[in-house]
């Protein structure tokens, strides 16, 4: 029973670990597209070109 005990708790330290690590993945992508829309915010406001304006541009 011991031997069987061994690889399954290896296997399931692994499944562990990748979790983790998508979760952290998860977190990051969350984290720098919440950054990215408050610069955005913050300093993009004067930058926007409207769509008419593009079109008068000829």
């Amino acid at each position: 029973m011991k031997v069987l005990l061994i690889p399954i708790a290896i296997l399931a330290f692994i499944v562990f670990i990748i979790v983790l690590g998508a979760i952290g993945l998860g977190v990051a992508f969350v984290v720098i597209a919440a950054v990215g829309k408050f610069f955005s915010l913050l300093g993009g406001g004067a930058r926007r070109v409207s769509r008419v304006g593009r079109r008068q541009r000829t």
